[in-house]
């Protein structure tokens, strides 16, 4: 349909370009029990200091935690330690970035519901719902990487990434984050000296920076440090797929799941840094004056940064080295890079693969993603790609999905759209119904899809009754996650 084509279109420029994210606005309960909003009821003692939260309906709840603090382009540090109790009951700072493309487009902003907070680079946070605190019960956790690219995106950017429901219904913790994005997370400047040798990637050091606090934290949670699965959608995926190259994240996750993110290909430095030398060059900063840098204005560093992103491309594309591939094409420039330290090998590499060799994993990507009326020729090949290269290198078990429910929404314009799997994966159709539509066919799927994300957190194997046998690859290609399931 034509209204559908348009939608999807225009639903590729802002998830891949800008972001890519869902909505956020909470819907009562109806018959909830009163909030529990004394300290008294909620109050843990972190490695930094104590903090308070609130118990919604048997779930206690924490948000904008500080796991860490950091300077510009520097590895993050421990955060400054406290005494008095620090409430934590509302969302932290998330990390400044671009202004969204969907907020000027209705269909989108109906459906998605974007809630992207307050910016302020001293984001570095976790959220956490559970079921119990330290009551005896060991219970697996699943940390969210939120998507947006490398660009943008929060841990509460989609009302989807509520994690009340998995925590209350599915017996796990649920952890999601903020790290830094964008110029502030991925500006390499490691050719001005050793000072900046991981700048290109402290926007993933935050993410490992964040593992390690949940490492060291998160039992008193209720949750058990020994079973950790990260999971990620869209650049979340990314994530994930970076992180299982990263030797600083081995022995932090014991799991993880990629949800349209297969990237297997990041940054060359060698491209990382123009894009570095460029930003500088175009705030008419010197080199030997490089630590100016910190004290440039958001606006005018990222204005800089897009500058250079965009002049680096068009360089690339006379001279006949744009990526020919669609979203490795599109992400040309914003994604970590391979820096021989931090990220040491590209991700699809045998010394790479090997980093995460006995960490079994979902992926899989939805039908449509960004091509309404017909499936999508992009995201599926880069997933079994990864697929095959982790089981060719004799890595644990992979499970692929292919998501092919389709949202009625907007006479259905959307299809199985780019993150219309994840209320169904944190069990949260009926919450975010402006982009499900809400209804008990597609609640009862959310239902089924989220016990086998929960089930794969716990055992290792993603099975649920009312879901086919699920036999990894290559056996079963793929399941087919639609209405038809029950």
């Amino acid at each position: 349909m034509k209204t559908g084509k348009l939608l999807t279109t225009a639903l590729a420029a802002s998830f891949l370009v800008a972001a890519c994210s869902c909505p956020a606005q909470r819907t009562e309960t109806d018959g909830a029990a009163p909030l529990e909003t004394s300290a008294k009821a909620a109050t843990v003692q972190t490695s930094s200091g104590p903090v308070a939260g609130y118990i919604d309906g048997g779930v206690f709840t924490f948000k904008g935690i500080p796991y860490a603090k950091a300077e510009r382009f520097m590895p993050a540090a421990d955060p400054d330690p406290w005494t008095e109790v620090r409430p934590c009951r509302a969302f932290g700072p998330t990390c400044p970035q671009d202004k969204r493309a969907g907020w000027y487009d209705d269909n989108q902003a109906f459906a998605m519901h974007w809630d992207d907070g307050f910016p302020d680079e001293d984001c570095l946070r976790v959220n956490i719902w559970t079921g119990g605190l330290k009551n005896g019960v060991k219970r697996p956790v699943m940390v969210w990487l939120h998507g947006g690219g490398f660009r943008a995106g929060s841990g509460q950017e989609l009302i989807s990434y509520d994690g009340t429901n998995l925590a209350r219904d599915h017996g796990v913790v649920v952890v999601t984050l903020n790290h830094r994005l964008n110029v502030l997370g991925f500006l390499d400047l490691s050719a001005y000296g050793a000072k900046y040798a991981q700048s290109g990637n402290v926007g993933m050091t935050d993410i490992v920076k964040a593992l390690q606090w949940v490492r060291d934290n998160i039992a008193a949670f209720g949750g058990d440090p020994g079973n950790v699965t990260i999971f990620g959608q869209s650049g979340g995926g990314g994530k994930v797929s970076t992180l299982m190259a990263m030797p600083s994240a081995k022995g932090l996750f014991t799991k993880a799941i990629v949800e349209s993110g297969s990237i297997t290909e990041l940054l060359d430095p060698r491209i990382s840094r123009r894009i570095g030398a460029k930003t500088v060059e175009a705030l008419g900063i010197k080199p030997s004056r490089i630590d100016d840098l910190a004290e440039v204005p958001y606006e005018k560093l990222l204005a800089a940064y897009n500058g250079a992103l965009a002049a680096v491309r068009e360089e690339s594309r006379q001279d006949g080295t744009l990526p020919e591939n669609f979203l490795t094409a599109i992400l040309f420039g914003q994604t970590p890079v391979v820096d021989g330290e931090v990220i040491p090998f590209q991700p699809s590499t045998p010394e790479a693969l090997a980093i995460s060799k006995d960490i079994p994993t979902i992926i899989g990507t939805t039908y449509h993603e960004f091509t309404r009326d017909r499936e999508d020729p992009i995201f599926q090949p880069l997933a079994l790609k990864q697929a095959a290269d982790r089981t060719a290198t004799g890595c644990a078990p992979v499970y692929l999905y292919k998501f092919t429910w389709e949202s009625p929404v907007l006479d259905g314009a959307f299809g199985s759209a780019h993150c219309i799997e994840i209320p169904f994966v944190f069990d949260n159709v009926a919450l975010h119904r402006t982009f499900t539509g809400g209804g008990a066919d597609a609640v009862e799927l959310g239902h089924r899809v989220s016990r086998a994300w929960t089930n794969f957190a716990k055992t290792g194997v993603p099975s649920a009754e009312g879901l086919p046998e699920w036999e990894p690859y290559p056996k079963k290609m793929n399941i087919n996650i639609d209405s038809t399931i029950n």
